[in-house]
Protein backbone atom coordinates (compact mmCIF):
# COMPACT_ATOMS: atom_id res chain seq x y z
CA UNK A 1 0.00 0.00 0.00
CA UNK A 2 1.41 3.39 -0.99
CA UNK A 3 0.57 6.50 1.00
CA UNK A 4 0.73 9.89 -0.69
CA UNK A 5 1.47 12.67 1.74
CA UNK A 6 0.50 16.18 0.61
CA UNK A 7 2.60 18.82 2.32
CA UNK A 8 0.53 21.59 3.82
CA UNK A 9 1.09 25.22 2.86
CA UNK A 10 2.51 26.06 6.27
CA UNK A 11 4.86 23.06 6.13
CA UNK A 12 6.13 24.11 2.70
CA UNK A 13 6.77 27.62 4.05
CA UNK A 14 8.69 26.22 6.99
CA UNK A 15 10.73 24.04 4.64
CA UNK A 16 11.57 27.00 2.41
CA UNK A 17 12.59 29.05 5.44
CA UNK A 18 14.76 26.19 6.68
CA UNK A 19 16.44 25.82 3.28
CA UNK A 20 16.96 29.57 3.11
CA UNK A 21 18.48 29.62 6.58
CA UNK A 22 20.79 26.74 5.62
CA UNK A 23 21.92 28.60 2.50
CA UNK A 24 22.48 31.78 4.51
CA UNK A 25 24.68 29.88 6.96
CA UNK A 26 26.89 28.97 4.01
CA UNK A 27 27.31 32.61 2.94
CA UNK A 28 30.10 34.43 4.71
CA UNK A 29 31.49 37.90 4.88
CA UNK A 30 35.13 38.74 4.36
CA UNK A 31 37.60 38.57 7.20
CA UNK A 32 38.99 41.82 8.57
CA UNK A 33 42.73 42.43 8.48
CA UNK A 34 44.09 45.09 10.82
CA UNK A 35 47.40 46.95 10.62
CA UNK A 36 48.19 50.03 12.70
CA UNK A 37 50.43 51.97 15.05
CA UNK A 38 49.98 54.63 17.72
CA UNK A 39 52.71 57.26 18.13
CA UNK A 40 54.16 58.07 20.54
CA UNK A 41 51.73 56.52 23.03
CA UNK A 42 50.02 53.14 23.11
CA UNK A 43 46.53 52.28 21.90
CA UNK A 44 43.84 53.26 24.38
CA UNK A 45 41.87 50.61 26.25
CA UNK A 46 38.86 51.37 24.06
CA UNK A 47 40.99 50.85 20.97
CA UNK A 48 42.31 47.54 22.33
CA UNK A 49 38.74 46.33 22.80
CA UNK A 50 37.94 47.32 19.21
CA UNK A 51 41.09 45.74 17.76
CA UNK A 52 40.55 42.46 19.57
CA UNK A 53 36.91 42.18 18.51
CA UNK A 54 37.21 43.34 14.89
CA UNK A 55 40.31 41.66 13.48
CA UNK A 56 41.31 38.03 13.15
CA UNK A 57 44.81 39.02 11.96
CA UNK A 58 46.56 42.19 13.13
CA UNK A 59 50.02 43.62 12.34
CA UNK A 60 51.70 45.95 14.81
CA UNK A 61 53.38 48.59 12.64
CA UNK A 62 56.96 49.76 13.30
CA UNK A 63 57.72 52.59 15.75
CA UNK A 64 54.59 51.89 17.77
CA UNK A 65 54.18 53.14 21.36
CA UNK A 66 57.80 54.25 21.73
CA UNK A 67 56.84 56.46 24.68
CA UNK A 68 55.77 53.32 26.55
CA UNK A 69 58.33 50.73 25.45
CA UNK A 70 61.28 52.81 24.27
CA UNK A 71 63.99 54.75 26.07
CA UNK A 72 63.99 58.37 24.92
CA UNK A 73 67.55 58.94 26.14
CA UNK A 74 68.98 55.85 24.42
CA UNK A 75 70.31 55.63 20.84
CA UNK A 76 68.40 53.73 18.14
CA UNK A 77 67.06 51.11 18.12
CA UNK A 78 66.56 51.21 21.89
CA UNK A 79 64.90 54.59 21.60
CA UNK A 80 61.88 52.82 20.11
CA UNK A 81 62.24 49.14 21.15
CA UNK A 82 59.70 48.09 18.54
CA UNK A 83 60.03 44.39 19.36
CA UNK A 84 59.07 45.02 22.98
CA UNK A 85 56.20 47.18 21.71
CA UNK A 86 54.98 44.40 19.42
CA UNK A 87 55.18 41.81 22.18
CA UNK A 88 53.44 44.04 24.72
CA UNK A 89 50.70 44.92 22.24
CA UNK A 90 50.18 41.25 21.38
CA UNK A 91 49.74 40.40 25.07
CA UNK A 92 47.12 43.12 25.50
CA UNK A 93 45.17 42.10 22.40
CA UNK A 94 45.22 38.42 23.35
CA UNK A 95 44.11 39.25 26.89
CA UNK A 96 40.86 40.38 25.29
CA UNK A 97 40.72 37.74 22.54
CA UNK A 98 43.29 34.94 22.44
CA UNK A 99 42.25 33.88 18.92
CA UNK A 100 43.62 37.02 17.22
CA UNK A 101 46.79 36.34 15.23
CA UNK A 102 49.29 39.13 15.91
CA UNK A 103 52.12 39.78 13.45
CA UNK A 104 55.38 41.71 13.75
CA UNK A 105 56.34 44.19 11.04
CA UNK A 106 59.70 43.32 9.41
CA UNK A 107 61.16 45.25 6.49
CA UNK A 108 62.76 43.34 3.63
CA UNK A 109 64.66 46.23 2.06
CA UNK A 110 65.09 49.19 4.42
CA UNK A 111 67.10 49.50 7.61
CA UNK A 112 64.92 51.61 9.93
CA UNK A 113 66.78 50.71 13.14
CA UNK A 114 63.64 50.46 15.27
CA UNK A 115 63.85 46.84 16.47
CA UNK A 116 66.24 45.80 19.23
CA UNK A 117 68.05 43.17 17.17
CA UNK A 118 68.87 45.83 14.57
CA UNK A 119 71.63 46.94 16.95
CA UNK A 120 73.60 44.00 15.46
CA UNK A 121 73.53 45.47 11.93
CA UNK A 122 77.02 46.34 10.72
CA UNK A 123 77.85 49.31 8.44
CA UNK A 124 79.00 46.85 5.78
CA UNK A 125 75.50 45.31 5.69
CA UNK A 126 73.80 48.43 4.33
CA UNK A 127 74.11 50.51 1.18
CA UNK A 128 72.83 53.90 0.00
CA UNK A 129 69.21 54.23 -0.99
CA UNK A 130 69.01 54.37 -4.82
CA UNK A 131 66.42 57.15 -4.45
CA UNK A 132 68.43 60.37 -3.86
CA UNK A 133 65.48 62.01 -2.09
CA UNK A 134 65.60 59.28 0.57
CA UNK A 135 69.34 59.19 1.14
CA UNK A 136 68.88 59.02 4.92
CA UNK A 137 67.06 55.67 4.63
CA UNK A 138 69.65 53.00 3.69
CA UNK A 139 68.97 49.71 1.94
CA UNK A 140 70.14 46.32 3.16
CA UNK A 141 72.91 44.80 1.06
CA UNK A 142 71.81 41.33 -0.03
CA UNK A 143 75.27 40.45 -1.28
CA UNK A 144 76.46 40.14 2.34
CA UNK A 145 75.94 36.58 3.68
CA UNK A 146 76.12 37.75 7.31
CA UNK A 147 73.22 40.11 6.71
CA UNK A 148 71.10 37.39 5.13
CA UNK A 149 71.73 35.04 8.05
CA UNK A 150 70.95 37.77 10.58
CA UNK A 151 67.72 38.83 8.85
CA UNK A 152 66.35 35.28 9.02
CA UNK A 153 67.53 34.65 12.59
CA UNK A 154 66.14 37.89 14.02
CA UNK A 155 62.76 37.40 12.35
CA UNK A 156 62.50 33.75 13.41
CA UNK A 157 63.55 34.46 17.01
CA UNK A 158 60.98 37.23 17.27
CA UNK A 159 58.24 34.66 16.76
CA UNK A 160 59.66 31.51 18.38
CA UNK A 161 60.77 33.31 21.56
CA UNK A 162 57.56 35.26 22.06
CA UNK A 163 55.83 32.63 24.18
CA UNK A 164 53.08 32.22 21.60
CA UNK A 165 52.23 35.92 21.58
CA UNK A 166 53.54 36.73 18.08
CA UNK A 167 52.01 34.53 15.38
CA UNK A 168 53.96 35.57 12.32
CA UNK A 169 55.48 38.36 10.27
CA UNK A 170 54.51 41.10 7.84
CA UNK A 171 57.39 41.44 5.35
CA UNK A 172 57.27 44.93 3.89
CA UNK A 173 58.91 46.56 0.86
CA UNK A 174 59.31 43.42 -1.25
CA UNK A 175 58.79 45.37 -4.52
CA UNK A 176 61.85 47.51 -3.73
CA UNK A 177 63.98 44.36 -4.02
CA UNK A 178 62.84 43.75 -7.59
CA UNK A 179 64.70 46.78 -8.87
CA UNK A 180 67.82 45.60 -7.08
CA UNK A 181 67.57 42.08 -8.52
CA UNK A 182 67.30 40.64 -5.03
CA UNK A 183 63.90 38.93 -4.93
CA UNK A 184 65.52 35.55 -5.71
CA UNK A 185 67.85 35.80 -2.72
CA UNK A 186 64.99 37.07 -0.55
CA UNK A 187 62.91 34.05 -1.57
CA UNK A 188 65.62 31.68 -0.34
CA UNK A 189 65.74 33.58 2.96
CA UNK A 190 61.96 33.41 3.35
CA UNK A 191 62.01 29.65 2.76
CA UNK A 192 64.62 29.31 5.51
CA UNK A 193 62.61 31.59 7.78
CA UNK A 194 59.37 29.66 7.36
CA UNK A 195 61.19 26.39 8.03
CA UNK A 196 62.12 27.74 11.47
CA UNK A 197 58.63 28.94 12.35
CA UNK A 198 55.74 26.88 13.76
CA UNK A 199 53.59 25.48 10.92
CA UNK A 200 50.63 27.64 11.94
CA UNK A 201 52.62 30.87 11.57
CA UNK A 202 51.42 33.53 9.13
CA UNK A 203 53.92 35.21 6.82
CA UNK A 204 52.62 38.03 4.61
CA UNK A 205 54.60 39.98 2.05
CA UNK A 206 53.58 43.37 0.72
CA UNK A 207 53.74 42.73 -3.01
CA UNK A 208 52.03 42.50 -6.39
CA UNK A 209 52.99 46.10 -7.07
CA UNK A 210 52.23 47.73 -10.42
CA UNK A 211 53.84 51.02 -11.40
CA UNK A 212 51.97 53.83 -13.18
CA UNK A 213 53.48 52.64 -16.49
CA UNK A 214 52.61 48.98 -15.94
CA UNK A 215 55.80 47.63 -14.39
CA UNK A 216 55.15 44.53 -12.29
CA UNK A 217 57.16 43.94 -9.11
CA UNK A 218 57.11 41.16 -6.49
CA UNK A 219 54.30 39.14 -7.99
CA UNK A 220 54.22 35.36 -8.07
CA UNK A 221 58.01 35.18 -7.59
CA UNK A 222 57.44 36.50 -4.05
CA UNK A 223 53.93 35.15 -3.38
CA UNK A 224 55.08 31.59 -4.06
CA UNK A 225 57.26 31.75 -0.94
CA UNK A 226 54.94 33.43 1.57
CA UNK A 227 51.64 32.12 0.11
CA UNK A 228 49.98 35.30 1.43
CA UNK A 229 50.36 38.73 -0.17
CA UNK A 230 49.01 42.10 0.94
CA UNK A 231 48.16 44.17 -2.15
CA UNK A 232 48.70 47.66 -0.77
CA UNK A 233 49.02 49.16 -4.24
CA UNK A 234 45.54 48.16 -5.41
CA UNK A 235 44.10 51.23 -3.70
CA UNK A 236 45.63 53.24 -6.59
CA UNK A 237 43.35 51.62 -9.18
CA UNK A 238 40.73 54.16 -10.22
CA UNK A 239 42.72 57.10 -8.88
CA UNK A 240 44.85 59.81 -10.48
CA UNK A 241 47.91 57.66 -9.75
CA UNK A 242 46.99 55.11 -12.43
CA UNK A 243 45.35 55.33 -15.86
CA UNK A 244 42.21 53.24 -16.44
CA UNK A 245 44.04 51.02 -18.94
CA UNK A 246 46.81 50.25 -16.45
CA UNK A 247 44.19 49.76 -13.74
CA UNK A 248 42.39 47.10 -15.81
CA UNK A 249 45.72 45.44 -16.57
CA UNK A 250 46.56 45.42 -12.86
CA UNK A 251 43.23 43.80 -11.92
CA UNK A 252 43.72 41.21 -14.67
CA UNK A 253 47.20 40.39 -13.33
CA UNK A 254 45.78 39.93 -9.83
CA UNK A 255 42.80 37.89 -11.04
CA UNK A 256 45.01 35.57 -13.10
CA UNK A 257 47.26 34.96 -10.12
CA UNK A 258 44.31 34.32 -7.86
CA UNK A 259 42.75 31.87 -10.32
CA UNK A 260 46.03 30.02 -10.80
CA UNK A 261 46.61 29.65 -7.05
CA UNK A 262 43.28 29.47 -5.18
CA UNK A 263 45.06 27.87 -2.23
CA UNK A 264 47.04 31.06 -1.61
CA UNK A 265 45.69 34.27 -0.10
CA UNK A 266 45.45 37.86 -1.26
CA UNK A 267 44.81 40.50 1.42
CA UNK A 268 43.12 43.48 -0.24
CA UNK A 269 43.64 47.16 0.51
CA UNK A 270 41.43 50.17 -0.13
CA UNK A 271 40.90 53.77 0.91
CA UNK A 272 38.21 55.21 3.15
CA UNK A 273 36.54 58.57 3.58
CA UNK A 274 35.53 58.72 7.23
CA UNK A 275 33.37 61.80 6.63
CA UNK A 276 31.02 59.96 4.23
CA UNK A 277 28.16 58.10 5.95
CA UNK A 278 27.56 56.06 2.78
CA UNK A 279 31.19 54.82 2.71
CA UNK A 280 31.37 55.15 -1.08
CA UNK A 281 35.18 55.20 -1.17
CA UNK A 282 35.32 52.13 1.07
CA UNK A 283 32.90 50.18 -1.13
CA UNK A 284 34.77 51.13 -4.29
CA UNK A 285 37.92 49.55 -2.83
CA UNK A 286 35.98 46.53 -1.60
CA UNK A 287 34.41 45.98 -5.03
CA UNK A 288 37.85 45.94 -6.67
CA UNK A 289 38.96 43.26 -4.23
CA UNK A 290 35.83 41.18 -4.87
CA UNK A 291 36.75 41.16 -8.56
CA UNK A 292 40.03 39.35 -7.92
CA UNK A 293 39.80 37.24 -4.75
CA UNK A 294 39.51 33.48 -5.18
CA UNK A 295 37.20 33.29 -2.16
CA UNK A 296 35.05 35.62 -0.09
CA UNK A 297 34.98 33.39 2.96
CA UNK A 298 38.80 33.10 3.00
CA UNK A 299 39.41 36.65 1.84
CA UNK A 300 40.85 39.50 3.93
CA UNK A 301 40.39 43.23 3.40
CA UNK A 302 41.58 46.47 5.01
CA UNK A 303 40.69 50.08 4.25
CA UNK A 304 42.41 53.14 5.70
CA UNK A 305 43.88 56.52 4.87
CA UNK A 306 47.16 55.70 6.63
CA UNK A 307 48.37 53.22 9.23
CA UNK A 308 47.79 55.41 12.27
CA UNK A 309 45.10 54.05 14.58
CA UNK A 310 43.25 57.27 13.68
CA UNK A 311 43.61 56.58 9.94
CA UNK A 312 40.13 55.12 9.42
CA UNK A 313 40.88 51.50 10.36
CA UNK A 314 38.21 51.47 13.06
CA UNK A 315 35.70 53.36 10.89
CA UNK A 316 35.13 50.52 8.41
CA UNK A 317 31.53 49.23 8.33
CA UNK A 318 31.38 46.13 10.53
CA UNK A 319 28.58 44.57 8.48
CA UNK A 320 31.01 43.67 5.68
CA UNK A 321 32.90 41.37 8.04
CA UNK A 322 29.99 39.75 9.90
CA UNK A 323 27.20 37.38 8.95
CA UNK A 324 26.74 37.12 5.19
CA UNK A 325 28.73 40.32 4.59
CA UNK A 326 27.65 42.03 1.37
CA UNK A 327 25.48 39.00 0.62
CA UNK A 328 27.18 37.82 -2.55
CA UNK A 329 28.33 34.35 -1.57
CA UNK A 330 31.29 32.96 -3.49
CA UNK A 331 32.43 33.97 -7.00
CA UNK A 332 31.20 31.71 -9.77
CA UNK A 333 33.54 32.89 -12.55
CA UNK A 334 36.41 35.30 -13.24
CA UNK A 335 35.47 38.89 -14.00
CA UNK A 336 34.58 39.86 -17.54
CA UNK A 337 35.31 43.10 -19.34
CA UNK A 338 32.26 44.67 -20.95
CA UNK A 339 33.31 45.24 -24.56
CA UNK A 340 36.18 47.69 -24.87
CA UNK A 341 35.00 49.78 -21.93
CA UNK A 342 36.68 49.95 -18.54
CA UNK A 343 33.68 48.25 -16.94
CA UNK A 344 34.42 44.90 -15.28
CA UNK A 345 31.75 42.54 -13.94
CA UNK A 346 31.97 39.37 -11.87
CA UNK A 347 29.14 37.03 -10.94
CA UNK A 348 28.61 35.45 -7.53
CA UNK A 349 26.18 32.91 -6.07
CA UNK A 350 23.69 35.65 -5.22
CA UNK A 351 24.40 38.52 -7.57
CA UNK A 352 27.21 40.44 -9.19
CA UNK A 353 29.86 43.08 -8.61
CA UNK A 354 30.63 45.72 -11.22
CA UNK A 355 33.51 48.20 -11.32
CA UNK A 356 33.96 51.01 -13.82
CA UNK A 357 37.68 51.68 -13.57
CA UNK A 358 37.48 54.71 -15.83
CA UNK A 359 34.67 56.44 -13.93
CA UNK A 360 35.93 55.12 -10.57
CA UNK A 361 32.50 53.80 -9.60
CA UNK A 362 31.29 50.44 -8.38
CA UNK A 363 28.09 48.52 -7.77
CA UNK A 364 27.70 45.57 -5.41
CA UNK A 365 24.31 44.05 -6.25
CA UNK A 366 23.74 40.86 -4.28
CA UNK A 367 20.37 39.55 -3.15
CA UNK A 368 21.24 38.68 0.45
CA UNK A 369 22.10 42.27 1.33
CA UNK A 370 21.27 45.82 0.35
CA UNK A 371 22.66 47.14 -2.95
CA UNK A 372 25.66 49.38 -2.31
CA UNK A 373 27.45 51.81 -4.59
CA UNK A 374 31.03 52.96 -4.44
CA UNK A 375 33.07 55.74 -5.97
CA UNK A 376 36.53 57.19 -5.62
Amino acid sequence: IYHCHVMSRSARLLLLLAVGAMELRNVHGLQAYGHAYSRPNDFSETEYVELSSRFSVFTVEKDHAAAVYGNASAPPPFKTNSYAATLGTARKIKAHNSSVKVLMYWNSALHFNFYECESEVQPSWIKPNPNPSKSKQPFYDYTVPAFREWWVRCAADSVTRSGGMIDGLFLDATPKLEGQGEVGEWAIMVDKLRAELPPTSIVINNGYFMSPVGGKDAGDDAWAHTETTYIERMSSIGSSLMTPAIGVEYLRWLANGSAAHPDRLFYGHGDIDTSDPLNKVFYFGLAKYLLITSSVERGFFLANTDYSIDGGLLKQPKSVYTGSGVGCGEPTAPFERIGTSYVLRRTFNYGYVEVDVGAATALINCSLSAVVRGSN
